[in-house]
């Protein structure tokens, strides 16, 4: 998943360039939800390799959604906001990460099992994922104020 995390990622801004930022950060969520789903629907029976295998459209996910997500942002604040608007952005994205890691940990830790938590936790995920896709159309185009 990260190797081809790392690989895809120089590859962003081209696609973003070439199709605008929508695209990708809509196939990118829509990545990871279908890459939530199916690893919500293994049974426990399958073997590692296999499982891991899901992890694939997850891995392409991330650079599809960040890179063309940050750019945007980027170039809809003035020049001389860029640095604060992407320290908000990270300390968002990093906020929402340390949230995720523990509400689905507690979820993974309740009474009704693992397995259980897992699968909700994923379910969670796919369904933020898709909220967030469905919004996405609504990206303003790519330009940048100078106010």
């Amino acid at each position: 998943m990260m190797l081809l995390s790392a690989l895809l990622t120089p590859f962003s801004a081209r696609i973003a360039e070439r199709t605008g930022p929508r695209v990708p950060v809509i196939a990118g969520l829509v990545l990871i939800a279908a890459g939530s789903i199916a690893l919500a629907l293994v049974p426990a029976s399958m073997p590692v390799w296999a499982s891991a295998l899901l992890l694939i459209p997850v891995g392409m996910a991330g650079p599809l959604v960040m890179p063309p997500t940050t750019a945007l942002l980027l170039e809809h604040v003035p020049a001389e906001q860029t640095g604060t608007a992407s320290g908000v952005f990270n300390t968002s994205r990093q906020i929402g990460g340390a949230l995720a890691v523990a509400v689905f940990g507690a979820l993974i830790c309740a009474p009704a099992g693992f397995q259980h938590g897992l699968r909700v936790s994923l379910a969670v995920a796919a369904a933020i994922a898709l909220l967030a896709a469905l919004t996405t159309p609504r990206m303003g185009a790519a330009r940048r104020r100078d106010a």
